[in-house]
């Protein structure tokens, strides 16, 4: 009787996909493990993710076929590790937020069939849970931060993390030479995906305290042209000029925007 009730409940999946997701959770959880869960997210979200890309069966390639599975399972897995908390979001939401909620859902199943980094669905299903926190969320909202992670590489997610601990963690235990070690990069290319983040508008920058000692240095430098010129107009002997040094730098630290990123997709990894 019990797996007659999944298999009607699987068929529904293509209506109203997040609210059957729910209905299984809340309405099986008393009576079947979490591993059933997760395996029944996993046929739903198939089944629902095929419908949604055209000739998935036979034009797509076997190598996209593989990832949309690959990618779709992980998510039921992970979604089903979550599932009552968004259950208990939802029941505070009014009929009208939990439809927009549900919209909003497929979009990100979008994302997660075209991921191709399996270990970021995690963070995709943590923005999402956040999502069902928020009592009025956009489009152009989740768009644009979802946007912005599908930019972004498992090494660009560890710099970012590196950076929120560097700043509000005092107990911090990763280093960046920990994260060039761990992916295999040079310093260069470390520094390169500093500043991807910093085109994302994730990272901003600061000028060091050396401006003033900078300004100095210039104007020193400005009155010895004037020395030289002097001394040039008069046929004296001319002494060397010293370029001057800039000691004022660039350095990168997270831009507000980037402060809210990781509060979506990286606040429950950092608390745990």
């Amino acid at each position: 009787m019990k797996q007659d009730n999944m298999k009607d409940i699987t068929g529904t999946a293509k209506d109203i996909f997040l609210t059957s997701v729910l209905d299984v959770g809340s309405e099986t959880l008393a009576d079947v493990a979490k591993e059933s869960i997760t395996g029944l997210l996993g046929e739903m979200i198939i089944d629902t993710g095929a419908s949604l890309i055209p000739g998935l069966s036979g034009a797509v390639s076997s190598y996209k076929r593989v990832r949309f599975e690959k990618n779709t399972k992980h998510f039921a897995e992970e979604l089903a590790l979550r599932i009552d908390e968004i259950r208990l979001n939802l029941e505070k939401k009014t009929d009208d937020q939990k439809q927009k909620i549900d919209k909003l859902f497929e979009y990100i199943m979008d994302y997660v069939i075209d991921e191709q980094q399996e270990e970021k669905i995690k963070y995709i299903v943590n923005g999402f849970v956040r999502l069902t926190e928020h009592e009025s969320t956009t489009e152009d909202f989740v768009l644009t931060y979802y946007d912005v992670l599908k930019e972004l590489r498992i090494v660009d997610i560890s710099v970012l993390r590196l950076y929120f601990h560097s700043f509000y963690i005092l107990d911090k235990k990763e280093t960046y030479q920990d994260i060039m070690e761990n992916h295999g990069i040079t310093y260069q290319q470390y520094n390169s995906v500093r500043h991807n983040l910093l085109r994302l508008g994730i990272f901003t920058t600061k000028t060091d305290n050396k401006v003033t000692e900078d300004l100095e240095s210039l104007f020193k430098a400005i009155k010895d042209i004037h020395i030289y010129l002097d001394k040039l107009l008069k046929n004296k002997s001319l002494p060397k000029l010293k370029q001057p040094k800039m000691l004022s730098k660039d350095s990168f630290e997270l831009s507000n925007f980037g402060k809210d990123f990781v509060k979506f997709f990286l606040e429950i990894e950092q608390q745990q």
